[in-house]
């Protein structure tokens, strides 16, 4: 028998215990960080350990971002696989003062730079080579940002402005859990932007099927 679909209301409540306790310390993957206040937390759900598991596997890039960066997880971990320059955005004040504190805490995960940014509105111009998204779509109260259909409109905006920052051998590299439901789905919206969007990994829990994907500009001849 099939289990019902999570809901992102469930996961939002889950969510709530997080946020009450912040802010807090924890340690992932060798990452010392303080999670702050009103920061959505990196410990939270099984998205981030396995993108991070992931992540850790994968060749680095010369140039590198971190989008929607929060504590800083992603960006460390970037550096920790050899990026040479590292870029974390977000648009939520607080998750860059807090990137900052996080930043003295891993002292041999540096330098890396952070920038508070709705998305590329304040990213200088550059080439990346390694791009990765760990987008949120809940919670729809405001919280981080977000409004109620979120995680689809921060998609599509990504992919209408990410064009300008990337070249044919970007990868770009977006984590989904299925019970967020298709609207959301970058496998849907990047296609429709001029991307091929592949799964590169994929893993089950009691909240369903989780897939990272990996997602390059579609060449033109192919077009």
């Amino acid at each position: 028998m099939k289990q019902p679909r999570m809901s992102i209301a469930s996961r939002e409540q889950e969510l709530a215990c997080y946020l009450d306790k912040q802010p807090y310390m924890t340690e992932l993957d060798g990452v010392t960080l303080k999670i702050a206040k009103n920061v959505f937390p990196s410990d939270f759900g099984l998205t981030s350990s396995f993108f991070g598991a992931f992540m850790l596997q994968q060749q680095p890039g010369s140039n590198a971002l971190d989008m929607g960066c929060g504590s800083g997880y992603f960006a460390f971990l970037l550096k920790k696989i050899g990026c040479a320059n590292v870029l974390g955005v977000d648009f939520n004040k607080d998750a860059i003062q807090g990137t900052l504190e996080n930043r003295q805490l891993n002292p041999t995960l540096t330098p890396i730079d952070f920038l508070h940014s709705d998305l590329f509105a304040a990213v200088p111009p550059t080439l990346f080579d390694l791009i990765v998204f760990n987008f949120n779509y809940y919670p729809s109260n405001g919280t981080f940002g977000l409004n109620e259909d979120g995680g689809c409109e921060i998609l599509e905006r990504f992919f209408d402005q990410v064009g300008d920052y990337i070249n044919e051998q970007t990868r770009i590299y977006i984590p989904y859990s299925e019970f967020i439901g298709a609207a959301h789905d970058p496998k849907n919206i990047g296609p429709t932007f001029g991307y091929s969007v592949t799964v590169e990994d994929t893993i089950r829990n009691h909240t369903g099927e989780h897939y990272i994907y990996k997602i390059m500009k579609t060449p033109v001849s192919a077009l």
